[in-house]
């Protein structure tokens, strides 16, 4: 028998209808939220801090040198030293390479400040004392009682020192006799602070400028937030590179510095050097 198809459309469209119905009476499928950010792990760069902080009120001008003539090759060691106990002298002697003691430093007509006209030097500093310009690799010095600490580096004609480890020459050694204790210092690991420049008397003549320099032991200021405090006629300036430095400006006459080894939080870092106690020096019109 065959079934209209009338009556086979009113049978089919109630079933499609309620298959419809089925699909969207369904819950919708869960969906994973997406990941959070992963959070920035960058380290942040720390802020570089200036080289040199002024005072408000300074009366003069202190900037980082110009970049001096270089020695690569440059270094010095100490070959013997021995010490006669009578006279209390030590009779050196160095070993110099890649730099030529009584040269004149190539660069030393333009700096603008005071030049040695002995030439290339050592600078022997024994228990950070005023130094003394050796022109020499054999020379003769006396010591002191007791506990001796000796540094010496090459220096330029116009007095900056070369600033690496091969150019420098650190010993301790003991003398007889009854010492200063303060002189209680690790030279190996211990952070010290030696005063060279300004030093003596300056002829405006001679430059406009006035080196001031200083040598460091374990040290370069970049670790641990170090700074230098340099207090020159009064006014403190903050020092926070290990470099050469020029005072421009000055008047004519007395005047003084006083270098202090700190921490981040002004403290003085303990050792009997990191306090050069006050220098004077003069500046002179002739």
């Amino acid at each position: 028998m065959t079934i209209p198809v009338k009556t086979m459309k009113n049978q089919t469209l109630p079933l499609f209808t309620l298959l419809l119905l089925a699909a969207c009476s369904q819950p919708a499928p869960e969906t994973t939220p997406p990941p959070a950010p992963a959070p920035d792990t960058l380290a942040t760069k720390p802020v570089e801090r200036p080289a040199i902080v002024p005072p408000a009120d300074a009366k003069i001008t202190l900037v980082a040198a110009t970049p001096a003539a270089g020695f690569p090759e440059a270094a010095l060691k100490l070959d013997t030293m021995i010490a006669n106990e009578q006279d209390m002298k030590v009779q050196y002697k160095f070993g110099v390479s890649g730099f030529e003691l009584a040269a004149q430093t190539p660069d030393a007509a333009t700096r603008g400040c005071a030049n040695s006209k002995d030439g290339q030097h050592i600078h022997f500093i024994l228990n950070n004392k005023p130094y003394l310009a050796e022109y020499k690799a054999d020379f003769a010095e006396k010591a002191d009682p007791g506990r001796n600490v000796l540094v010496a580096f090459l220096s330029r004609s116009y007095h900056e020192s070369l600033k690496n480890n091969a150019s420098v020459v650190v010993k301790d050694f003991t003398m007889p006799g009854q010492g200063n204790d303060s002189v209680a210092i690790d030279v190996a690991k211990d952070p010290a602070l030696f005063y060279s420049r300004p030093k003596g008397d300056y002829k405006k003549l001679d430059g406009d400028k006035v080196l001031l320099d200083f040598y460091l032991l374990n040290t370069d200021l970049a670790d641990k937030g170090y700074s230098v405090r340099a207090t020159i006629d009064g006014h403190v300036w903050t020092i926070n590179k290990w470099d050469a430095y020029m005072i421009e400006g000055l008047e004519l006459g007395k005047h003084t510095v006083r270098l202090e080894l700190v921490d981040g939080n002004g403290n003085l870092v303990p050792g009997p050097f990191n306090d050069s106690g006050e220098r004077t020096f003069n500046y002179l019109g002739s």
